[in-house]
């Protein structure tokens, strides 16, 4: 695991190999995920998907993560070296187990310094290093793979690796041979020796480079538990680097009529084209990447909006399933199957895990300095959204399968029980109320904000105070709200076939919209978007049409649609591309 170099921009793959890659992706979806990954031969050694370790250094902090699965679920993540791999590998790799190793370094400071990304194969022979790919430097594709683990590894053992390198980054035509000399001893750590640990160290020699030595200490079930490289010798750290968390960037709505929209391609076939499958509205950075934490496939990509396709900036494995995901503050917290909440910087560095108590569903929310994630098991608990640590928690009578949504300093939390409960920003309970079975909803701005409650059960709507949980109003709407959208005079609720804008006050209907049938919606101050079949609308406050744009996102019937607004950019997100829009 050598010291990553500065990033850089991957070159793309070739065109073929970018079909090859969206077809098994796109496979995927209706295939299921691949089979259990081998637990004997060099598999022993191997840790679960998703387990992260850091190392402390010379030159400051390595996080590492691991990332288990098939082609067809690391290869379309990138980098361009993987996706070249497939067009010059003799492995059968439609069906090897392969493992993904991604290396993130940061100095003392917490600044990313840079980023590797090795590609290993599990083969009969044992564990091999197909690609090394650094955010600095050139690619290495090992043909064959470099053998680093037999499959019957020991101590007291020793064996040769030998090959050709194929350099896609720098001289594609060019096949320096390798030669890699390994040996094998008992670590001189007795904790390390009870556990049946292996220091392995190899010299490696590329033609025309000098030898570049290595030593790694493998453990049966973890992986690498320290490392030696030309840098110096990198132990195990639970200290993590500080992390920047930077306010949250409300999306100017006064500026929402001059947005102009640029297309970006996804879950197309095509060169370099990402697929992204996302379980939670896609985030979208500071400067301007988008953040896709995926269902199909167990990956969260975040996607450079430089250039179309766009190439993805990094890629992250929190374990398992992605089950729920939010950017919030340049961090991405991401929730998964392994019930594992695990916070990742702007630049895909891991900042911190947590564990969870049950499956997270719904996306985690800002309140302060604190992300707030609500569980299947009823709790609802304030993380710090840098380090992680745990500030409170609180349980409410059932699961949580509705977003909380967060207002003037307080967290509100709908259970499956029908039940309304407020939080103050130290987790204390301020108080409930009966609201009956709840999907959407929000809080109305302004000196007395109310919390408007539309019922899933039947046709009417209700409003509470914010400050004491009293009811304001209840009125009849046969109008089935799938978004609930606060601005500053009027809450919408946007429906399928027609949306209707309330007083806050009174509930007394302001205003409908029903020129066309639309999927998701989006707004604030005095403004609101409206995402239609092949086009989005924007109206102001009163209901009157301000403008609207043609958008080409693929049929929105057919998948699950995005519309979100930050910072200065709004995203509309569909099945077969995005487009991003800034105020001109």
């Amino acid at each position: 695991m050598p010291n990553p170099h500065p990033p850089r921009r991957p070159s793309a793959p070739a065109v073929w190999v970018g079909v090859v890659v969206a077809v098994l992706l796109l496979g995927t979806a209706t295939l299921g995920q691949p089979a259990a990954f081998p637990a004997g031969g060099a598999g022993w050694w191997l840790p679960a998907d998703g387990s992260r370790q850091r190392f402390a250094g010379p030159t400051g902090t390595v996080a590492a993560e691991w990332a288990l699965d098939r082609a067809v679920g690391l290869v379309g993540s990138g980098p361009s070296a993987f996706p070249t791999w497939l067009e010059l590998t003799s492995l059968d790799w439609q069906t090897a187990p392969l493992v993904r190793l991604s290396a993130v370094s940061s100095a003392s400071s917490g600044a990313v310094t840079g980023r590797i990304d090795t590609l290993f194969s599990i083969t009969p022979e044992g564990l091999r290093t197909e690609v090394e790919a650094p955010s600095g430097g050139a690619s290495r594709i090992y043909l064959p793979g470099r053998l680093d683990l037999p499959a019957l590894l020991r101590a007291g053992l020793s064996w040769t690796s030998q090959g050709s390198v194929a350099l896609p980054d720098a001289d594609p035509s060019a096949r320096p041979a390798y030669h890699a000399d390994y040996t094998s001893e008992r670590p001189a750590d007795a904790g390390l020796a009870a556990r049946a640990c292996v220091v392995v160290t190899m010299t490696l020699r590329v033609d025309g480079q000098p030898d570049e030595p290595g030593r790694r200490t493998w453990c049966p079930s973890s992986g690498i538990v320290d490392y030696t490289d030309a840098a110096g010798a990198w132990q195990p750290t639970d200290t993590a680097p500080p992390a920047s968390v930077a306010p949250e960037a409300g999306f100017d709505w006064s500026s929402a009529d001059r947005l102009e929209f640029t297309p970006g391609t996804v879950n197309q076939v095509g060169a370099g084209v990402p697929f992204v499958s996302p379980v939670a509205p896609p985030g979208v950075g500071a400067d301007g990447t988008l953040v896709f934490a995926n269902q199909v496939v167990a990956d969260t990509l975040a996607l450079a909006t430089t250039a179309d396709p766009p190439p993805v900036a990094w890629r992250a494995r929190a374990g398992g399933h992605n089950t729920a995901a939010a950017t919030l503050g340049g961090v991405t917290v991401v929730a998964g199957s392994s019930r594992w909440l695990v916070g990742y910087g702007s630049s895909g560095q891991w900042l911190w895990q947590q564990r969870l108590g049950d499956l997270a569903v719904v996306a985690p929310v800002r309140l302060g300095d604190l992300v707030v994630v609500a569980t299947l098991d009823g709790a609802v608990t304030g993380y710090d959204l840098g380090t992680g640590t745990q500030r409170w928690r609180h349980t409410v009578a059932a699961e949580v399968r509705v977003p909380p949504v967060v207002a003037d300093g307080r967290v509100l939390v709908v259970d499956q029980s029908g039940r309304l409960t407020c939080l103050d920003g130290a987790g204390a309970e301020l108080w409930t109320s009966d609201v009956g079975r709840i999907e959407h909803f929000a809080v109305s701005p302004g000196d007395a904000p109310a919390v408007v409650l539309p019922s899933s059960d039947g046709p009417h709507v209700q409003a509470l105070s914010l400050a004491d949980g009293s009811r304001l109003w209840r009125v009849r709407e046969d109008t089935t709200a799938r978004d609930v959208i606060a601005l500053d005079t009027v809450v919408v609720l946007r429906g399928d076939a027609e949306s209707v804008a309330l007083d806050p006050a009174t509930g007394t209907r302001r205003w409908a919209w029903h020129d066309a049938r639309t999927y998701a919606g989006t707004g604030g101050g005095d403004r609101v978007l409206l995402l239609g079949s092949d086009r989005l609308v924007l109206l102001d406050g009163s209901g009157r049409q301000v403008r609207e744009w043609p958008i080409s996102i693929g049929d929105p019937a057919t998948a699950t649609t995005y519309l979100v607004a930050a910072g200065r950019r709004a995203l509309v997100y569909g099945p077969s591309g995005f487009m991003v829009g800034e105020a001109r």
